[in-house]
């Protein structure tokens, strides 16, 4: 019906209105500085008119039909996506600038120029194999080789150790944001089943869910209930929409040691490395067919009530494409590949030298470089052990260095021809992990004290000089991709800022527009007062 008691209705239901907005532009200013916020709208609805004979629908004043957020869900995935990738290359930069601090080339006490010295050395001994000092030199600038080498084979693991631990911290964070995101998930359930929109929940999960995007790649759905689930590849980590509940989590292998009867697996299970601390004892079968398990590898482990315990079947790779876990998870790799080059020049020099100065093992003769406990065994040696063997550091003379080793004093021969080894082509980079081959295809001559150029091989020089390119490659292209990263997701956040981001010349343009929409809706109520004044004392019988 119409009237003055429905106009007071409808004024009513402006005021109202109004008073929402204002107070939801008031909540958009207060969190204008809020991580994660996003600005809220309030909808107007006019409510349902009623059919006046004669004269048609009237209006009986507005509702509010809800208070939404300004938010865009596509562009969301975009900023997720581009920070995966970022996160993946600034944990390598991380790291790589660090690798390039140990391997200080070029510079001069770089290992290139211990190298150098070394060989010019022996050039130098051959010139004068009677002086004394020539041969101390000669071992001076060879201890001082293997221990930059020893020295750098041991910053690289420190730094690989560092970067497992990093790695386990991060598994942490992700695994607690999961369990932040899974409890949100209840919350928002709670409230959107009696039909109302949690913005601010929403907003914190949002939060939540970019900064796993930091660490990790993974796909989000949504159900009716604004509950989402979050799965990796296959593995589903949070299933929101049966029973909200965390089945896997995702776990670190920290060591992996060989022992009498197998192998010895450190797991950290949810990269808790105090709670979680889990070792597994497996054979060498078991090992080969899970070649996914090295040190650093990133796993997915069934989470287990306390006291319970887990087997080796339930390890499962887990995949990650990018993110903060991929980026450490390849750098490790990298610096075991790192250790492993080094331990390959150690190896190639070690058997080079060794050859010519002992003449093929020739009784009696001692090898010139050595690795723990002086064993000349070359699969005993690599960068980390390699050294000067005891005896000739303990007395100089018994470097050889004529061809005929009980020869001479005056003869050079042999110091010349370790000097030229320098320039010999070895397969060095087989004296890695296929050293049987390595030392059949390294063909030496006895008589002349020379090794033959072996196809595919490479001079010392050129291969640590390779080295140092790979890396100077690898920090080079994480460099970029971390410049042009942060320019992307730059743009990307400063398109999310002008549509969710709260400008606050427009809150108070809009709070100028409630306050004069309510004062209009008050002025209504006003006027009908003085009309019913009117009516009620002004109107005498």
């Amino acid at each position: 019906m119409t009237g003055i008691f429905s106009t007071f209705n409808t004024a009513k239901t402006g005021m109202f209105a109004q008073q929402q907005a204002i107070s939801t532009s008031s909540h958009n200013i207060a969190n204008a500085n809020t991580q994660g916020y996003s600005r809220q709208r309030v909808n107007f609805q006019a409510t349902p008119a009623f059919c006046l004979n004669g004269v048609g629908m009237v209006g009986t004043g507005v509702d509010i039909q809800s208070i939404e957020r300004i938010r865009d869900a596509y562009l969301d995935i975009q900023i997720r996506y581009e920070t995966s990738i970022s996160g993946q290359y600034q944990a390598r930069q991380e790291i790589l600038e660090q690798v390039e601090m140990i391997f200080m080339e070029p510079s001069d006490t770089g290992l290139n120029t211990t190298m150098s010295a070394m060989w010019d050395s022996w050039q130098e001994l051959s010139k004068s194999p009677e002086n004394s000092t020539a041969r101390t030199i000669v071992l001076e600038n060879s201890l001082t080789f293997t221990n930059n080498l020893n020295h750098m084979h041991q910053q690289l693991e420190t730094l690989k150790n560092d970067s497992i631990n990093i790695l386990e911290k991060t598994t942490l964070d992700a695994n607690s944001i999961l369990k932040q995101i899974q409890s949100l998930n209840d919350q928002i359930f709670k409230v959107t089943i009696k039909g109302q929109i949690p913005n601010d929940l929403l907003d914190q999960r949002d939060l939540l869910m970019d900064q796993l995007s930091q660490i990790m790649d993974f796909t989000v759905t949504e159900d009716e209930f604004g509950r989402v689930s979050i799965e990796n590849e296959e593995i589903t980590l949070l299933d929101g929409k049966n029973g909200n509940n965390i089945s896997n989590e995702i776990s670190i292998v920290r060591e992996i040691k060989q022992t009498d009867t197998g192998y010895t697996i450190t797991l950290v299970r949810g990269g808790d490395s105090i709670q979680g601390l889990t070792t597994l004892s497996i054979g060498e079968e078991d090992l080969a067919s899970h070649s996914f398990l090295q040190e650093g590898a990133i796993v997915y482990t069934p989470k287990i009530q306390e006291g319970s315990e887990i087997s080796f079947s339930d390890i499962k790779e887990f995949t990650v494409a990018h993110g903060e876990l991929r980026g450490y998870q390849d750098i490790i790799k990298e610096l075991t590949d790192y250790q492993e080059q080094l331990d390959g020049l150690a190896r190639a020099i070690a058997y080079g030298v060794n050859m010519i100065h002992t003449n093929n093992n020739e009784e009696g003769c001692i090898a010139f470089f050595v690795g723990a406990g002086d064993t000349s065994d070359i699969n005993q040696i690599n960068a980390g052990n390699i050294t000067i063997n005891s005896a000739i550091q303990k007395d100089v003379r018994l470097i050889y260095t004529g061809k005929d080793l009980n020869g001479l004093e005056g003869d050079g021969e042999r110091a010349l021809a370790i000097a030229q080894l320098r320039n010999a082509r070895l397969p060095v980079q087989d004296f890695i992990d296929e050293i049987d081959k390595a030392t059949e295809s390294s063909l030496y001559d006895f008589d002349e004290m020379i090794f033959e150029d072996s196809p595919g091989g490479t001079t010392f020089e050129t291969y640590y000089k390779d080295i140092i390119a790979k890396l100077g490659i690898s920090t080079q292209q994480a460099n970029r991709m971390v410049e042009n990263q942060n320019a992307l997701t730059s743009q990307l956040m400063q398109r999310k800022y002008s549509i969710s981001g709260v400008s606050i010349d427009e809150e108070v343009a809009n709070l100028i527009q409630y306050q004069h929409a309510y004062q209009a809706n008050a002025k209504v109520i006003s006027t009908l007062a003085t009309m019913l004044d009117t009516l009620i004392n002004r109107m005498g019988v």
